[in-house]
């Protein structure tokens, strides 16, 4: 929703849409605006879909056609994590293209639903603003489309891209980049979804009304849902997507496309991104939740250190600092943006720091039994973590005392994801014997001045 407010983002629109009739049923609806900027789908995000979305969603919407590009392994990897969601979310994708229809058939064949919305046909449908239907168009639609061009096509549909006057905040740096949408294509999108999900509502009601409710009735509907979690997470990665092979980008996880578990195991991430829910909650800072704001964003969470204002000594605790760029933060009043690429700074200064993860709010939030005997991936998402960095010992990390050697890449060169390998050439690490189930993170700096991790994730 660049260059628009936040409550004009088509996230709120749905929300706005559908909430007073979902409360009329007793439900709550609430629409997560979790998007973060210039980010791809996956792997830090789809990995963490739990910490970052949280573990109670129905819906999950896929929009990132613009950062994925033709990269539709990480799509298959979105959808594969959805799948093993403790609450199977239905998969929303937004756009129109072929071979991501076909892979939403692949994941339908297997119990996970999926809907696509082509946002490009809703649009369509709006007609031309000219001379003739000017004064009978009401504003949500008046220059919108000018000559077939959706927010372009003359200077009067240019000029009424956006409504954001008389604001302090300055938003001219997403207002001139043409990808960016104005505030009638977001509600626009955000009416018609919100409208398709009540009349989905009414569809469902109108089915129970006919229903005689009973114990098995329920007990019905809970089993076909079981089935369905059953046909997915029991199906393989080789029959789910035939012919796709997963293999062949041999940068993709590591090379591991075709290890199983990147694909269906739980994940745990501690991330500092935001939005995240487990930042909102406090689980990642140890801190009071934050709440809600009516319009759907979040304040009064533990935002960490300006990096104009950190602490001149390391922590008596010898813990990971999260820190933010002030520079990055809106300084008005007006909500725009609450994407933020926060991070947890190691310094040369401080020595040796470390983590352990998960800390025990994790475990609480997440239900993290704390695996005490199992193997588990453990990457790092941060710029300078190389080969060379770690080889050459410019970036000293240990896993519960022992050496990392090396480490790889979760996606590409321009991935800042790294699989920590350890010795014998393992990316996979044992919990320590009758131990927590944490696994304790150490990191210590001698050539770089500075390291900034956004997320440590563990499978």
């Amino acid at each position: 929703g660049y260059g628009n407010f936040y409550n004009q983002t088509y996230t709120w629109m749905i929300e706005d849409t559908v909430k007073d009739a979902f409360n009329m049923v007793g439900i709550k609806f609430h629409a997560k605006n979790y998007a973060m900027g210039g980010t791809p789908s996956g792997p830090e995000i789809s990995l963490c879909m739990e910490t970052t979305f949280g573990n109670d969603i129905d819906i999950l919407s896929w929009d990132y056609a613009n950062s994925d590009g033709d990269n539709y392994d990480l799509y298959r990897l979105w959808g594969n994590r959805a799948g093993i969601h403790p609450t199977i979310p239905t998969l929303f994708r937004l756009g129109k293209d072929p071979t991501c229809s076909s892979i939403d058939d692949d994941f339908q064949r297997f119990g996970l639903s999926a809907i696509q919305f082509d946002v490009d046909y809703i649009r369509s449908l709006v007609p031309d603003t000219s001379w003739e239907t000017v004064d009978d168009l009401p504003p949500e639609v008046r220059y919108y489309k000018c000559a077939g061009q959706v927010e372009g096509g003359s200077v009067l549909c240019k000029e009424n891209k956006w409504d954001t006057e008389g604001t302090t905040c300055d938003l001219s740096e997403y207002q001139t980049k043409e990808e960016n949408r104005g505030w009638k294509d977001h509600k626009l999108i955000g009416r018609v979804i919100g409208v398709f999900l009540v009349d989905t509502l009414l569809s469902a009601l109108a089915d129970l009304e006919e229903t005689l409710l009973e114990v098995s009735t329920i007990r019905n509907i809970s089993v076909s849902q079981d089935k369905d979690r059953y046909a997915f997470q029991s199906s393989s990665l080789k029959e789910m997507h035939e012919g796709a092979n997963l293999g062949k980008n041999t940068k993709f996880l590591g090379g591991h496309a075709k290890y199983s578990p990147f694909w269906r195991s739980s994940s745990f991430c501690h991330s500092a991104l935001l939005p995240n829910h487990a930042r909102f909650t406090g689980a990642v800072t140890l801190s009071m939740r934050s709440y809600r704001h009516d319009h759907g964003y979040f304040v009064g969470y533990d935002e960490g250190y300006a990096v104009d204002a950190l602490p001149e000594t390391k922590p008596k605790d010898g813990q990971f600092l999260l820190a933010y760029l002030p520079e990055m933060r809106q300084n008005c009043s007006d909500v725009y943006r609450a994407d933020y690429k926060d991070f947890f700074l190691v310094r040369k200064q401080d020595g040796w720091v470390k983590v352990a993860l998960p800390n025990h709010l994790e475990m609480k939030q997440f239900r993290i039994m704390g695996d005490k005997r199992g193997a588990h991936v453990i990457a790092l998402c941060a710029e300078g973590v190389s080969v060379v960095a770690i080889k050459l010992k410019k970036i000293e990390v240990k896993v519960d005392g022992a050496d990392v050697v090396d480490v790889r890449t979760l996606n590409d060169e321009l991935s800042q994801c790294r699989l920590l390998v350890g010795e014998h050439d393992s990316f996979l690490w044992i919990a320590k014997p009758g131990g927590t189930g944490q696994f304790e993170l150490e990191i210590k700096l001698n050539e770089p001045e500075e390291l900034r991790i956004t997320t440590i994730l563990i499978i």
